[in-house]
This record gives C-alpha cells, sequence and structure tokens, in this order.
C-alpha cells in the first residue's frame, strides 16, 4: 500500500490563552524575556525559557469562550511536535501532552508520552483525533528551568496522493551568497546546505486539489513555516520544517475537471 505525506500547517494553539503552572497548578512566573508565546511563534530564533524553580512545569493552552478560535471553542486535534534545540534537563526529564474537559485537569488522558529525550531530534507525533477545549505540555524531572524553540499541536493535512514524475524526499541543494571576484574567482559567503521540497501534482479532483489549497490557505499564502514529513509511518523522524518563501501557488486547470501544478519549499534551519 502506498504511504503519502502528511503535513502540519497550522498551530492551532497559536490562538489559545496560555498559562504556566506548577505540579499543584499553581501559577509560575513567566521569564520577562523568553516568552510564552515564543513557544508557538513558529520561529527557531526565539524561545521560551520556564522557571528555574519547579521541577514539574505545566504549560496549559485554554480555548476558552472569549477565545476567538478558528473552527469553534474546543478544538480537533491530531498532531503534536516538539522540536529540536530544547534543553529538558534532569536524569528523569520527560515531556507529555494532556488534555481535559475541565480547566483543573481533574481528570485526563494523555496521547503523547516522550522519555529519554534528545534535543537533536525533532518530535512528531500522531495519535487519534479528538475535540477538548484544555491541553497542556506537562514537563516534568526537570533540575533546571526548561528551553523550548518551538511546540506545535494541530491538525495535520494527510495526503490521500502522492506527486508526480521525478521526486526527491532527500534532495538538497547550497544556500548562501554567491561572490565573484574581479580576477574571475568565485566562493560561497555564509555557505550551508539545505533540504528542498519540489514536487508536481497532476490530474488532481476537487478533493485531493482541496488538501492542498487547505496548506496554502493555512500557512503558504502568508509566507508561513509548516511542517511536511514525507512518509509518516517508514520515516517518522525525519519531518522537515518548511516554508514556501512567499512564491506563488500555480495550480492550472486541465481541459476538463481536473487540475496540475507544483509545490516548492526550503528547509529552515
Amino acid at each position: 500500500m502506498a504511504e503519502y505525506p502528511n503535513i502540519l500547517a497550522r498551530n492551532a494553539i497559536q490562538s489559545a490563552t496560555v498559562t504556566l503552572k506548577n505540579s499543584i497548578n499553581g501559577d509560575l512566573v513567566e521569564d520577562s524575556v523568553f516568552r510564552l508565546t515564543h513557544l508557538t511563534d513558529r520561529s527557531r530564533m526565539s524561545k521560551f525559557k520556564g522557571d528555574g524553580s519547579a521541577t514539574e512545569q505545566r504549560i496549559v493552552w485554554s480555548f476558552t469562550d472569549a477565545q476567538v478560535a478558528e473552527g469553534g471553542i474546543a478544538q480537533n486535534l491530531n498532531t503534536f511536535v516538539l522540536d529540536k534545540n530544547f534543553t529538558l534537563t534532569g536524569g528523569s526529564a520527560a515531556a507529555y501532552l494532556d488534555y481535559s474537559t475541565t480547566a483543573n485537569f481533574a481528570s485526563y488522558e494523555t496521547p503523547v508520552s516522550l522519555t529519554d529525550l534528545d534535543s537533536d531530534s525533532i518530535y512528531w507525533r500522531t495519535f487519534t483525533a479528538v475535540t477538548r477545549k484544555y491541553w497542556r505540555l506537562r514537563i516534568t524531572g526537570l533540575t533546571v528551568a526548561p528551553e523550548i524553540f518551538n511546540v506545535w499541536l494541530g491538525a495535520r493535512i494527510i495526503l490521500t496522493f502522492g506527486p508526480a514524475g521525478d521526486f526527491d524526499p532527500y534532495e538538497e541543494e547550497i544556500a548562501g551568497e554567491p561572490v565573484h571576484g574581479a580576477s574571475g574567482g568565485f566562493q560561497w559567503t555564509q555557505r550551508f546546505r539545505r533540504r528542498v521540497l519540489r514536487a508536481n501534482f497532476e490530474n488532481l479532483i476537487d478533493s485531493q486539489y482541496d488538501l492542498l489549497d487547505s496548506l496554502w490557505t493555512q500557512a503558504g499564502r502568508d509566507g508561513k513555516n509548516w511542517w511536511w514529513l514525507t512518509w509518516p509511518a517508514t520515516e517518522p523522524t525525519d519531518p522537515l520544517y518548511l516554508n514556501c518563501e512567499g512564491r506563488a501557488k500555480r495550480f492550472a486547470f486541465y481541459r476538463g475537471a481536473t487540475r496540475g501544478g507544483s509545490l516548492e519549499a526550503f528547509e529552515v534551519k
């Protein structure tokens, strides 16, 4: 059976009210510089830093009556991502995603548990979709203040088809500034390699095109970053953080009722 890519383009918790709690749901004071909002701003240039005094810390996202949230108040979600380069220090440090129907989490379920954490890894985890108003990231076993660059929680776009023609999910390119010297020399400045996504699609019926259009609506048209996981089952540790860098979306009509076009995006380092 063919396996097709999944895309996470909207971080639902960007539109939630967020608070920082300790192990008994008492309020903790967020850092004055490395704020809670930095967790969900899609940037690897900003980070959240927690309280240095609590061994267990709970980041709670609430979709409340006063909150304007796309799709309603309680959110139907199925995908969690903890980005790399985090600091969760402690011999038994672990992270858990919980959801609940009550603000105090008197009863809750835990669809995602992360132990033996490796800061060099991106943790993409899927779970059975559930609609809840209250969600939290519960971090235990800490010995120093936690530091996290990115957390995503959303509903992924599950493609039912793949690209047409030649497609290399591991394609790379050299990025940087090319410099030509007066005597004909050439070199790259600030040179690095990055993964690229170049995918062509043909003969898309309306339902297939709508999936790609939802990606564009949620992230692409505004030049926002999104996660693309090439093969969710066979490559679960290879999620790519991509941005289309403002390129246009061009999907032309063919003769008849089908469409075709291409997506191009570049790895966010």
